[in-house]
């Protein structure tokens, strides 16, 4: 049993039995199942195996003689049959699911303003209090005898202000406290400050966008006086969104909610799919808890996600899991990218597929920064060092813009780099040079993030070559083929995530030197390649190395 993907959809197959040959023919049975989600293509494939199976065993016990209509005609049949009512129940599921987190929604909300009510009845009866407090000191004010009523009368002029003024705090703190700072004032200046820590400059640039794009939808208000139901409703607006939607030309032009409404308004089959759980959480919702908890700590005011937590909708298409490319698809790969001109284009796949590099950090080395590491029998070792920071060839430096603390680390080349002349490439460039300069530039314009623009090349390149696979196999996808490949080979595993750049997950892993030593890079670079990986078309396309930019 497997499943198929095509244009229209998943189809589900099924081998016929041995023994119905005779009967079925020899030809698996198939049934498609259209354009449904991969998880529900799964486990619908699950189901109808067991069903088929169930099928298979009746005809057994049905003699040949007793069929008017042809016995596989009836399995299709019954199959597809069977698939209407899985579907139908796995949708009645869906808007069960949908109906309970709603619910859930509405429980949370309810619950965090019976707190608050409680706690306004409290003040209340403070108030009350007061108030007759306030009520029975008049009655007494204007008992006593006075020689100067004008003196009584500023008495009761100065309490009747007290009084006023009491009101007022009272309002202001039903209203959740003084008016703090509009969100729009705050935001640029929040940002301005991250730019100056250890954040990447897209990560800074997108969390920016985001908020703007919740400011768009709740409104322009003072910092306290956002509340729970704005997030939630935000978040399930995110559910329907189509994904890409700033790039697709049907719903480029309109607003979020325009987005989503167009999209709901399509039939089902033709919608557009939405924004994945992950993709809500870590791009939208994520930046939105860091701001507002900087903002209530910054300004004074309390955390509006403190008491109940965002459920993100079950409309959320779900999280993809990133996939390695295997062997195959790695040489179909490395035989395109192996007659390339430009050294981006030739190097970074084999680079980021066997060391285990991000594009990020390729795209910003330098000929200073591939250097020779000694062994102690005299063997040479090749390293990248992503601990230095950058050569301005000036004489000046800028630093270098890692992901993590972890990131900045020593990579060992394998041994391969240097019989396919990765190394030679590299040790043509000068210390201060950029190893693959054409990735700084579109034509001779230069382009404002190299490392976005390098990606999206390389999966225009996935894309020809074939192997590329939407979300699941994407350039990123060269890190989990890296690592496949140290795991296989045994690879102790705290010395990949050094490799990597992988935080250290337990204490005793903290423990030690936090580079790569001398032994480990020797394992690394002499590491079993997975059987059949061939990168020949390096090897033989290797020519004299011409100094300049290529």
């Amino acid at each position: 049993m497997y499943l198929t993907h095509r244009k229209n959809g998943f189809r589900f197959q099924i081998a016929v039995p041995v023994d119905l040959h005779l009967r079925l023919g020899r030809t698996p049975i198939r049934v498609p199942l259209g354009l449904i989600p991969v998880s529900a293509a799964r486990r619908i494939a699950r189901l109808l195996s067991g069903h088929a199976e169930r099928l298979f065993i009746e005809l057994r016990s049905i003699s040949q003689q007793n069929m008017t209509t042809d016995p596989r005609d009836i399995i299709i049949a019954e199959l597809t049959a069977h698939i209407d009512t899985l579907i139908e129940g796995f949708r009645e599921y869906k808007e069960s699911v949908y109906r309970l987190r709603k619910f859930e929604v509405e429980e949370a909300r309810l619950a965090t303003e019976n707190v608050y009510l409680a706690e306004m009845g409290k003040m209340s009866d403070h108030l009350t209090y007061i108030a007759d407090g306030m009520q029975t000191l008049e009655g007494k004010v204007r008992s006593l005898p006075s020689r100067d009523k004008t003196d009584v009368g500023s008495t009761m002029a100065a309490i009747q202000a007290q009084m006023i003024a009491l009101s007022q705090q009272v309002q202001t703190s039903l209203d959740g406290g003084p008016v703090r700072p509009l969100l729009s004032e705050v935001l640029d200046e929040w940002t301005t400050t991250r730019q100056g820590l250890r954040i990447g400059k897209k990560k800074v640039k997108t969390d920016y966008n985001r908020i703007k794009d919740f400011m768009t939808f709740a409104g322009d208000r003072p910092l306290n006086k956002y509340i729970f139901s704005d997030f939630q409703n935000w978040a399930n607006l995110l559910a329907r969104l189509p994904e890409s939607h700033r790039k697709r030309a049907t719903v480029r032009d309109l607003s979020l909610l325009e987005a989503a409404d167009y999209n709901d308004s399509l039939p089902r089959k033709s919608r557009l799919a939405t924004l994945t759980e992950k993709t809500i959480d870590t791009n939208y919702l994520s930046p939105l808890r860091t701001f507002f908890r900087e903002m209530a700590a910054d300004h004074s005011f309390r955390y509006p996600l403190a008491d109940a937590d965002v459920k993100i909708s079950a409309n959320a298409s779900a999280s993809v899991e990133r996939q390695p490319f295997d062997v195959d698809e790695l040489n179909q790969w490395f035989a395109h990218s192996a007659c390339e001109i430009r050294a981006d284009m030739k190097w970074l796949p084999p680079l980021a597929a066997i060391s285990g590099a991000r594009i990020g950090e390729l795209i910003f080395l330098q000929g200073k920064d591939v250097s020779l590491m000694d062994a102690e029998d005299g063997t040479e070792y090749w390293v990248i060092d992503l601990r230095t920071d950058l050569d301005d060839g000036e004489g000046d430096t800028e630093a270098r813009k890692t992901k993590t603390k972890a990131s900045r680390r020593l990579i060992a080349l394998h041994s391969v780099f240097v019989e396919t002349g990765f190394i030679e490439y590299a040790k043509s460039r000068r210390d201060e040079d950029w190893l693959f300069p054409s990735a700084f530039y579109h034509g001779r314009k230069k382009v404002a993030d190299p490392a976005d623009a390098a990606s999206k090349r390389m999966g225009r390149v996935l894309r020809k070559v074939g192997i590329h696979q939407r979300l699941e196999k994407v350039f990123h996808s060269s890190r989990h083929s890296a690592k496949d490949i140290m795991r296989l080979a045994r690879v102790d595993q705290r010395t990949h995530d050094l490799q990597t750049g992988h935080a250290l997950g337990s204490v005793s892993a903290r423990y030690g030197s936090k580079v790569l030593v001398r032994e480990e890079v020797e394992v690394l670079a002499s590491l079993p390649l997975p059987k059949g990986l061939d990168l020949s078309p390096y090897v033989e396309s290797r020519q004299p190395t011409q100094r300049g930019r290529k």
